[in-house]
């Protein structure tokens, strides 16, 4: 231990922090992308980011305001194109520069090197972590935190440019990501409990307010823009909540989250087990009051009230209410989050916890011994450093990541749905069908599995299964487009052309531009002898789209057997200008001549 207290002192502990999140992370440069990934980079906001469409844009309709999120990930587009490896390198970075942010916060706040080193190692090696930094989704969590925790610091200088400079960064943070909102709140609490005079209440109260009014004004201008992006009537809908949370009532919800807060705490101290996803049916509701997750989830409440009452420590009151506030915005209680539990909710309450460790790890080292604490220390660090690495493995791509999930949870039906689609996109049906099966098992009003598993009784000539999964789905989301046309589709290919028109015209009245379908109601009418009908729909088909070479080839063929030569030579000389080497062509210029 002396060996080690005499390096420390020769290197710098930015380097041991860098090094220790470079050996942690350095594996996941290797990864794919996954989940959601996909969904931004096809985005024309990060292919094409323009900061006037980014602020005022609500991404795919889901209700999400990120604009400096979407140009990180807009200038990794820009660089790296669709490498994987860029963006995983930005977020690694992004990683290494949040724990060293975090040790000057940490040594800042607590007056000892060591122990804001212990607080950084903790931090930047924590395997809870690996969601955030592995995915390339999770962008905005880490770009919340470099703003979080440079506007924190920034505060801590009193003077006016670094007061200034903070407000920027907090609206920055804001701008990322909806959680750093609670900025102001810690901010607070950190001057009651650590830096307050001897002034009132109410005097303290209101001059921290006149001191640091800057946050509402920034925060009311980030609100302001998220109402008008979220509020444009041309935004695309958004699908239905994910959370599991939304289908229980007022007193089950609370009775489910008071139960994921002993979940959060166990990953936080054993994080073992960790999945991807949390969602129906991996966390089971509470039905009872008497429900063990419920009475720890009681308990470590009271345990919290009564340590921060009875040890009387100033440290521990703040970290403790800085790591519950930082819970708030994805605890469900207000706002529903996306899920109802996920690892990456814990990265912004990672902050206190680490800051929290650093000090009870000083605490300790006064009990007992500097090298006993250094050795706690240092053990704690390579199991989790062992724990991140193997973790990120799990992130390599949708089948690594989804099969980890269901080795946890195996009544997982989102991870089911997304393991079916990774197959399905493999071309593996087999395993797709099996794992669609699955999830709709589980879930019977999941629609993607639904629908999909529709999709791949079709392709199988399952035909009456698959209409039994599309009209499920339609029962569930009556205005899926998609479930609509496939349901015509198969009905069209049974011959059962009179339902296939039925939902073919409701996809039209649903999205009148759809193309497929134009075409083939026009095929379906004239399966039922209606040619008039038929050509009112190649002709609307026609409309939109000029270059529609088959819908000018069935228009030739219903003129021709009307005897309507002269409008089926105009349809037809179209056709062979659009296609010369149509199949029919050979056939199509006899008849001309």
């Amino acid at each position: 231990m002396g060996f080690i207290a005499r390096l420390l002192a020769v290197i710098p502990h930015h380097l041991y922090i860098a090094l220790l999140g470079l050996v942690c992370y350095a594996n996941t440069l290797g990864n794919g992308f996954v989940f959601d990934d996909s969904a931004y980079l096809t985005s024309a906001l990060v292919r094409n980011p323009a900061i006037g469409d980014l602020l005022r844009t609500n991404w795919l309709g889901l209700d999400i305001y990120r604009p400096l999120t979407l140009l990180s990930l807009g200038l990794d587009f820009s660089l790296y194109q669709e490498t994987p490896l860029g963006y995983h390198l930005s977020n690694l970075v992004l990683h290494l520069i949040n724990g060293v942010l975090l040790y000057m916060l940490a040594r800042d706040l607590l007056g000892e090197d060591q122990a804001a080193l212990w607080a950084a190692l903790l931090y930047v090696s924590h395997p809870i972590q690996t969601e955030v930094v592995a995915w390339v989704s999770a962008r905005g969590d880490l770009l919340a935190t470099l703003f979080f925790l440079g506007a924190f610091l920034a505060h801590r200088r009193d003077l006016w440019r670094w007061r200034i400079a903070a407000w920027i960064l907090y609206g920055a943070a804001v701008l990322s990501k909806e959680t750093a909102v609670v900025l102001p709140a810690v901010l607070f609490l950190q001057t009651w409990y650590l830096d307050r005079s001897e002034d009132s209440r109410t005097v303290f109260l209101w001059t921290w307010i006149k001191r640091n009014c800057g946050y509402g004004v920034v925060l009311l201008a980030a609100l302001v823009l998220r109402w008008l992006a979220l509020a444009d009537s041309s935004a695309p809908a958004g699908p239905a909540s994910t959370n599991f949370l939304a289908d229980l009532d007022t007193w089950q919800r609370i009775g489910t989250i008071v139960a994921i807060l002993p979940r959060y705490l166990l990953l936080l101290v054993v994080p073992r087990h960790l999945s991807a996803d949390y969602s129906y049916a991996s966390i089971p509701p509470i039905t009872s009051l008497v429900d063990p997750w419920f009475a720890f989830g009681v308990l470590s409440i009271a345990v919290f009230v009564i340590l921060s009452r009875y040890t009387r420590s100033r440290f521990f009151g703040f970290f403790s209410l800085f790591f519950w506030i930082c819970l708030l915005p994805v605890s469900n209680l207000f706002v529903l989050a996306p899920s109802g539990m996920a690892e990456r909710y814990l990265h912004l309450a990672m902050i206190p916890v680490s800051l929290m460790a650093g000090w009870g790890g000083w605490q300790g080292a006064k009990w007992a011994t500097r090298r006993g604490a250094w050795a706690a220390i240092l053990c704690l660090v390579v199991m989790f450093a062992v724990g991140t690495v193997s973790r990120n493995r799990d992130w390599h791509s949708d089948f690594s990541l989804f099969s980890a999930v269901l080795r946890h949870y195996p009544e997982n039906a989102r991870a089911h749905d997304n393991l079916g689609f990774a197959y399905y996109q493999q071309g593996q049906y087999a395993q797709a069908i099996h794992h669609y099966q699955k999830a709709v098992a589980i879930q019977p009003t999941r629609l993607r599995a639904l629908f999909n598993l529709g999709l791949l009784y079709s392709q199988s000539r399952r035909y009456e299964e698959a209409v039994t999964l599309f009209k499920t789905a339609l029962s569930v989301y009556p205005n899926h487009v998609e479930s609509h046309f496939n349901l015509g589709l198969t009905y069209q290919k049974t011959r059962r052309y009179e339902q296939a028109i039925g939902h073919y015209l409701s996809v039209l009245s649903l999205q009148p531009g759809h193309l497929k379908a134009y075409y083939n109601l026009g095929r379906a009418y004239e399966r039922v002898d209606r040619p008039e009908a038929a050509i009112a729909q190649y002709t609307a088909l026609i409309g939109l789209d000029g270059n529609a070479s088959k819908a000018y080839y069935r228009l030739g063929e219903v003129y021709y057997v009307q005897q309507r030569y002269q409008e089926m030579a105009s349809a037809w000389t179209t056709l062979l200008r659009l296609q010369p080497n149509h199949p029919e062509g050979e056939r199509i210029r006899r008849l001309l001549q």
